[in-house]
C-alpha cells in the first residue's frame, strides 16, 4: 500500500465511526461549535465527544480556535478537498 493510500484509509477509518459522523455534521450545519454545545446536541459524555474530536483533529478533519477558556471545533477546509484530489486525481 503505498503512503497516499494508507493515508486516505486512515481517513476514512477516522470517519467510520456513527458519533465522529454525527459530530461532522453538526459542526458542519452550525460551522464551528464548542464541546459543551456538542454535548448538549449529542447527549454524550465530554471525555467521549473529546476522544472523538481528537481523532478527528488528529487526521486534520477539524481544528479549533481557541476562545478563551473555551475551544470552538471547525470542519478543516484544506483537508477535504486534498482527500478528494488524491483519490481522484493523483
Amino acid at each position: 500500500m503505498s503512503h497516499k493510500e494508507k493515508y486516505i484509509a486512515d481517513i476514512f477509518k477516522s470517519l467510520g465511526h456513527p458519533v465522529r459522523l454525527k459530530i461532522i455534521r453538526l459542526i458542519y450545519e452550525h460551522q464551528t461549535l464548542s464541546v459543551t454545545h456538542l454535548q448538549q446536541l449529542l447527549k454524550i459524555s465530554q471525555p467521549v465527544i473529546s476522544l472523538h474530536l481528537g481523532i478527528l483533529k488528529s487526521k486534520s478533519i477539524i481544528n479549533l480556535n481557541k476562545k478563551g477558556k473555551h475551544s470552538f471545533y471547525f470542519i478543516e477546509k484544506k483537508s477535504v478537498p486534498q482527500v478528494i484530489q488524491i483519490l481522484f486525481y493523483d
